[in-house]
């Protein structure tokens, strides 16, 4: 029995690690040079509107394969990833005169 449960915490730390850290840290990285090289607010409405599926998409795995901790990270960042979505498009509507 114990040796299930450290099987399923390593497979749920390997999980976080996969999908949650690394890509987090990517995508951190493309959202940087973009703004640096070509700030756009269509490319970036995108980027966080992409994001959120993903997101929302890690959250569903997680839910299905009971990650509590997990899943918790998971629905707080896509709270967070739909609220940067949320402000992008208030801001797109708002530079092309649409409010």
């Amino acid at each position: 029995m114990n040796n299930q449960n450290e099987q399923h915490y390593r497979n749920q730390f390997k999980f976080q690690r996969n999908f949650i850290n690394f890509p987090f840290l990517g995508f951190a990285l493309i959202i940087a040079l973009l703004n640096i090289i070509y700030p756009d607010i269509n490319v970036m409405m995108t980027l966080f509107g992409l994001f959120f599926l993903y997101n929302g998409g890690i959250l569903f795995v997680a839910f299905i394969k009971h990650y509590k901790r997990v899943m918790v990270l998971a629905v707080i960042l896509t709270l967070l990833s739909l609220a940067l979505f949320g402000m992008t498009m208030y801001l797109y509507a708002k530079a092309n005169n649409l409010l």
